[in-house]
């Protein structure tokens, strides 16, 4: 008889407690967790989430501003503070976080341009043919994909109550610096939405309003979870302080103490209505930067430490007991992942000048398939790396018991054209230098297969005026023709022995001018090769002073060019290949003054491990047969910076060349986020090997000449800048100073 009263006493007493736990659970204050912005200083948020978890303190509430958005959102949707740590540790943020396109995927036609116009200095003309810049640093397309595909796992859920814990996204209206609380629609969007750095990263449209980033307005925003409901607040500021003894040298400079002020203002006055049972955490961050995006793993550990510190005072009176916190957990468990959905309809909205054919020619997605996202979003970046689109969206919607999906475009800052410059400057510090300034207009969309006009002007070492009419063939532009007329004169220092051949020393001025037609059919397979094909007719003056020689000559040349381009950085390439291969021909029989065959192969490999780069060039250009004479407009050089550096700029020039290098460069500073507008920069050496000679001249080993180069380079707004010292033998040693355009 005692034993069974002692069952029901257990009972009894296990009834009381789940009874007990479920009244708390039900009664407790709810909590509200409010995540500032700090870029990357946000990483802390994470740390935070670990202690809180790890001492069993519910969160029934999230409201985020900017990196506290994209945390919390990821928390609120189901994702662990382990998951998120490993996703902010092990990311290349600067595949996402990027001033251009990624320039491997771009089409060659705009890195051809890239070579032509070093840095990044330029303007746009929109539809309404008005001059523009970029609203923002950063593109929009990159991170705004990043953010969907890791909130992919709650895309079908529009209503932001409905997470496995309410949340809310703090944006704000760049119209009139209002906050926006973001409670539905796509949270990836949102996110980013909240996210977007005035000046940095390009506003984006939610509802017809154009939103920026919510720390500009609303950086704390408590008072957004008390309205949610929340009793208690637990608000972690990891807002960065501005610095009262600010340098101001830059434009990037000046916007991030704009923000850093505006943030530390509206955060301050938003802790001040704080009670008493509220908390919040400040970690200890200093040293580090809202850009630190390399620095997650310390940053992380800030947000532990602090709340380790203030459980025992401050936090310990919210932490449950076991049962009470697997209750708490087992109604904020993670959503099931979405089932696919089968595509009943593929709708475009495009107002862009571009055939729609292009665009869905371009999508690995059919009417039937069941959606892909990753892939889908792998196509849409495709599309936008085209470069006609300040973004490529999607989202698929349900209507009259069909999934549709619809894919929006909108048109880029430049969508109508682009005006380019670009300078140039080099200086051996021994009576050699040069100078290029360039000024480029292309006229974008004059047919809806993509039609540019381009023209083009240079001053300097080489003038010339130059127009082209790009005409792609197809809608998704692989076939092409392309006529252009030119004008150009370049005057050179030519060693007395290119043209007698006979070792005797000195230089002649050299001019050659050259002017005609040019009419080339081509074909872009893929989007990093390009295959052509083109005859020119040229009229060409080559004067030689001090031997009062002048002599015109009629030019038919016919080519064939193959070129691959793969690399990721125009001048430090970490990646990638890049191979030119062309064939020129001219005939008497076609007309030409000229009768020879020339061709010409260059090659770029690089091997990066970290920060160091090995780079290997080769360049290889010989006369397979001459009849007659051969252009001088044509001729091979040889000489200045990684050119055999240790000799003077285009010293060495002849019938055929050879060149072999092998360059090293080191990275001492990284530009971070900005990338070139903060500028990375290098030091290095080369190791150079080759000459020139005349045709059907022999040459080998020892006649090849050696030189060397020791260098500090920097990736500018204005394009590369070296300064660099080449050194052959004691006769030929040459000090650089290079800015811009390559000779």
């Amino acid at each position: 008889m005692k034993l069974y009263s002692l069952k029901i006493l257990i009972k009894l007493l296990v009834l009381v407690s789940l009874l007990s736990s479920l009244a708390y659970a039900q009664n407790r204050p709810k909590i509200g967790l409010v995540l500032s912005g700090g870029g990357a200083r946000g990483g802390a948020h994470v740390g935070v989430l670990k202690v809180l978890e790890e001492k069993k303190i519910p969160i029934d509430f999230i409201v985020g501003t900017s990196m506290g958005s994209f945390v919390g959102g990821l928390y609120a949707s189901g994702k662990t503070p382990q998951e998120i740590e490993t996703l902010l540790t092990t990311t290349e943020w600067e595949k996402y976080i990027r001033t251009d396109f990624n320039r491997q995927n771009i089409p060659m036609r705009k890195k051809a341009v890239e070579y032509q116009y070093q840095g990044r200095i330029g303007f746009g003309v929109n539809a309404n043919d008005d001059l523009v810049m970029p609203t923002g640093v950063l593109k929009r397309q990159p991170m705004l994909m990043k953010f969907l595909n890791e909130f992919e796992h709650v895309d079908n859920v529009k209503d932001f109550d409905k997470l496995p814990i309410p949340f809310r996204a703090v944006a704000t209206d760049i119209s009139n610096g209002e906050a926006i609380i973001l409670k539905s629609g796509s949270l990836g969007k949102s996110v980013y939405a909240s996210s977007a750095i005035p000046g940095g990263f390009q506003p984006i449209d939610i509802n017809g309003i154009n939103l920026v980033d919510g720390g500009v307005s609303k950086n704390m925003p408590i008072q957004v979870a008390r309205d949610m409901g929340a009793d208690i607040i637990i608000a972690v500021d990891v807002s960065e302080n501005f610095d009262k003894k600010l340098d101001v040298n830059s434009y990037l400079v000046v916007m991030g103490q704009l923000v850093n002020i505006l943030m530390r203002k509206n955060a301050n006055e938003s802790i001040a209505t704080l009670t008493d049972k509220d908390i919040l955490l400040t970690p200890n961050l200093d040293g580090f930067t809202g850009l630190d995006a390399d620095k997650y793993v310390p940053i992380i550990q800030t947000g532990v430490d602090v709340t380790q510190k203030e459980y025992a005072s401050k936090l310990q009176k919210l932490s449950l007991n076991e049962k009470q916190y697997a209750l708490y957990k087992s109604k904020h468990k993670p959503l099931q992942s979405k089932q696919g959905n089968a595509i009943d309809q593929i709708v475009l909205k495009n107002p862009t000048y571009l055939n729609n054919e292009m665009i869905l020619g371009r999508l690995d997605v059919q009417i039937g398939d069941v959606l892909d996202e990753d892939k889908l979003r792998d196509n849409l970046m495709n599309i936008y790396n085209l470069g006609t689109f300040d973004s490529v969206n999607y989202d698929l919607i349900q209507k009259d018991g069909k999934n549709i999906l619809e894919i929006s475009t909108i048109p880029s800052w430049d969508n109508h054209g682009e005006i380019r410059f670009s300078v140039g400057l080099e200086d051996d510090f021994d009576g050699h230098s040069s100078y290029s300034l360039k000024l480029g207009y292309t006229k974008f969309g004059l047919n809806d297969y993509g039609g540019e006009w381009k023209n083009d002007i240079e001053i300097g070492r080489r003038k010339m005026i130059y127009t082209e009419f790009f005409q792609p063939l197809d809608p998704m532009q692989r076939v092409y023709i392309k006529p252009s007329l030119i004008y150009s004169d370049t005057r050179e220092l030519v060693p007395v022995d290119t043209i007698y051949h006979n070792g005797a020393n000195g230089l002649f001025e050299v001019e050659v001018e050259r002017q005609g037609a040019s009419l080339a059919l081509g074909t872009h397979i893929f989007t990093y090769s390009e295959l052509e094909f083109g005859t020119s007719l040229y009229r060409d003056k080559l004067a030689v002073n001090l031997l009062d020689f002048k002599e015109r000559y009629d030019a038919r040349p016919l080519y064939g060019s193959l070129k691959i381009d793969t690399l990721d950085n125009l001048n430090f390439e970490k990646e990638g290949v890049k191979l030119d291969v062309v064939l020129t021909k001219e005939m008497k029989e076609m007309g030409s003054d000229y009768d020879y065959e020339q061709l010409y192969v260059h090659l770029k490999k690089p091997i990066n491990y970290e920060r160091h780069t090995l780079t290997t060039y080769l360049k290889y250009g010989t006369l397979l047969k001459k009849d007659g004479l051969s252009a001088m407009a044509d001729a091979f050089t040889l000489g200045g910076l990684f050119n055999l550096s240790g000799y003077v700029p285009y010293s060495l020039m002849d019938d055929n060349m050879f060149l072999g290098a092998l360059k090293y460069r080191y990275q001492i500073k990284d530009g971070g986020f900005f990338g070139s507008l903060a500028g990375d920069v290098y030091v290095g050496f080369s190791a150079e090997i080759g000459n020139t000679w005349a045709y059907k001249e022999s040459i080998s080993y020892e006649k090849m000449h050696k030189s060397g180069t020791v260098f500090l380079a920097a990736d500018t707004i204005l394009g590369p800048f070296y300064i660099a010292y080449g050194f052959a033998n004691s006769r030929n040693h040459t000090a650089y100073l290079y800015l811009g355009e390559k000779f």
